[in-house]
């Protein structure tokens, strides 16, 4: 089960929300979306996964 599914299980109206234009613009190998996963030897930063949810 996803997050956005527990959610909605639980009454919560949540939307999943792409990622990518929320990062800086130019920013390589985010993939095709809505989550990102980042990687240092590709991004330059810790490696973390990136999931957007908004409240309906």
């Amino acid at each position: 089960m996803t997050v956005t599914e527990a959610a909605r299980r639980s009454g919560l109206p949540v939307d999943l929300v792409d990622a990518r234009p929320h990062l800086p613009t130019g920013m390589p190998g985010l993939g095709a979306g809505p989550t990102v996963q980042l990687w240092p030897h590709r991004h330059g930063t810790d490696a973390m996964f990136l999931a957007l949810l908004r409240r309906g």
